[in-house]
């Protein structure tokens, strides 16, 4: 199966999320609605700032860098860094470097559309596919493609 990785971005939104599973969700967010919309915000503003994404397999420092922003888009439950194994929520954002898996889809959208306005920086990203395919094809990709620092 051949993906443009444009398109990584876009696949994100056609199946379903851990935000979907409305009485699990409830009981861990009870902005789950608001949060689902606001990560296909950041999927289109990624989408449309593609030029700037580079994808990475996971948030650690070796792909982000010391200083970097990330974002983790998951379709389950995903790990954010592979050397500290605690199940994450399916968003994730590292802001200079620092991780906050607390914060809101909504605050992290206004806060990438600053980043992506003010700097030339990129903005690496990392997804986790609920699909097989589409995971084993993207892990593929950044296997092949991926910046160590």
């Amino acid at each position: 199966m051949t993906i443009e990785p444009r398109e990584f971005l876009m696949n994100m939104k056609e199946h379903d999320f851990v935000y979907d599973m409305k009485k699990l969700s409830a009981v861990f967010n009870r902005n789950h609605e608001e949060d689902k919309e606001y990560v296909f915000k950041i999927l289109d503003l990624l989408y449309e700032n593609y030029d700037r994404v580079k994808y990475i397999d996971d948030m650690s420092e070796k792909y982000t860098g010391k200083d970097g922003w990330a974002v983790l888009i998951s379709q389950k439950f995903a790990m954010a860094d592979k050397r500290i194994p605690i199940p994450q929520a399916p968003f994730h954002i590292k802001i200079n470097g620092k991780n906050d898996i607390s914060m809101k889809a909504k605050i992290a959208y206004m806060l990438l559309i600053g980043f992506l306005k003010e700097t030339d920086e990129p903005i690496h990203v990392s997804l986790n596919f609920k699909d097989e395919v589409y995971r084993k094809t993207y892990k593929q990709y950044v296997k092949e493609n991926v910046l160590v620092y």
